[in-house]
């Protein structure tokens, strides 16, 4: 497989510019059709020997792919539905007291917010909001006042759903490691569009889509749960299949792998089409997948600069962004825009449907016809304005 072959591969891309990655990808019809595979494969008698074994060793096999697609080890790995399942392993596992606190970015996804905001209610837990600004040594100046003796963990996002910026993390970490507080990352918008190494992070939990950048199916995902850290991270999800032994008498031993955090009957037919997802990037090769998305991200902010009276939210440097660009237009709503655009066949995502913000995500698949549609798009809307 080819670079060129995932646009040919993904029927969608050939209607609209679909510049919705970053929220839902389309799938490219290999990776649907191998998961309808297994799926009936799976379903045709799963606890059948010649059926089961089979399906546990796909399942298995992703795992090992999904590890060393963040330079991790498979034990280290936890396959779920999504990135928030790693944020709620995390936010369950830890013993609270009432004061503890938890540092946030101030603009951070749903996902990683209604967690926390249910514990400070169930808990009395206090949360504190690291601003995101374009700066990092402001960034970082902000950040050490919020960290004290009662913060337990730091929970931000690796790449901003918001603004597209990569933040500063390895910096934030090395200072809340310092105070011994671990790190979770939100990798929602990171994973599969910028290089993502657990080694050179050295976060200490880190929650992924697959069903993002990775065109992976929908509910499939991942965490990364440090070695050092399983023990530590006390499992409130457990069922079958987290445990290594067990008697009739409340004896129990879990796992000494992430996949603790694991049990009950599985989607194993969608996470064995993760795991060919990742086969097919892995085929292409994931610097040629990061290389197009960088040139195409910064070929899309060059031509949005161009339109008279758009205001781009995202940092211009790639080193300090990633596949996302955001933009606004004065005088017009998000939803405006959106509708206007769709109009074109151009899907965009508005952050706030009553808000202002766009958010546009490149992918591999995008090509020139989708840059010029986008940006014609949006200079109609504003000439007839």
């Amino acid at each position: 497989m080819k670079l060129h072959d995932v646009r040919r591969l993904t029927p969608i891309t050939q209607e609209y510019a679909y510049f919705q990655s970053s929220g839902f990808s389309p799938k490219m019809e290999p990776v649907i059709e191998e998961t309808a595979r297994w799926a009936r494969f799976h379903n045709a008698g799963a606890v059948a020997p010649g059926i089961h074994d089979k399906v546990l060793k796909a399942f298995e096999e992703t795992r090992e792919k999904v590890a060393r697609s963040i330079h991790a080890d498979a034990d280290e790995i936890v396959l779920g539905e999504n990135t928030t399942i790693g944020i709620n392993i995390v936010a369950n596992g830890i013993d609270w007291q009432p004061g503890d606190n938890v540092i946030l970015s101030d603009k951070e996804h749903p996902g990683n917010r209604i967690t926390w905001y249910s514990h400070v209610r169930r808990y009395g837990i206090e949360l504190r909001f690291l601003p995101v600004v374009h700066d990092e040594e402001e960034m970082m100046d902000a950040f050490l006042p919020l960290l004290d003796a009662r913060t337990r963990v730091v929970s931000i996002s690796h790449v901003c759903r918001r603004t597209g910026q990569r933040l500063p993390v390895r910096p934030l970490i090395d200072v809340a490691h310092n105070r011994d507080v671990p790190v979770l990352l939100d990798g929602a918008q990171s994973y599969g569009a910028i290089p993502v190494d657990m080694r050179a992070l050295d976060c200490d939990f880190y929650a992924f889509s697959g069903h993002k950048y990775i065109m992976a199916p929908q509910g499939t995902g991942g965490f990364y749960v440090r070695r050092d850290r399983i023990e530590w991270l006390k499992p409130s999800w457990i069922g079958s299949h987290s445990q290594k032994d067990f008697d009739n008498e409340g004896g129990l031993t879990l796992l000494d792998e992430a996949k603790r955090f694991e049990f009950g009957t599985r989607n194993l037919a969608d996470q064995v089409g993760f795991g060919y997802a990742l086969d097919c990037w892995q085929e292409i090769g994931w610097s040629n997948v990061f290389a197009y998305i960088q040139e195409y991200t910064d070929r899309t902010k060059a031509a949005l600069q161009g339109v008279s009276g758009l205001v781009l939210h995202t940092p211009l440097s790639y080193e300090k962004s990633s596949g996302i660009v955001t933009f606004s237009i004065p005088g017009h709503t998000a939803a405006e825009i959106q509708e206007r655009l769709l109009e074109e066949k151009v899907l965009v995502s508005p952050l706030e449907k009553d808000g202002a913000l766009i958010r546009v995500s490149t992918h591999v698949f995008n090509d020139e016809g989708d840059l010029t549609r986008l940006v014609a798009g949006i200079e109609s809307m504003v000439r007839s304005r």
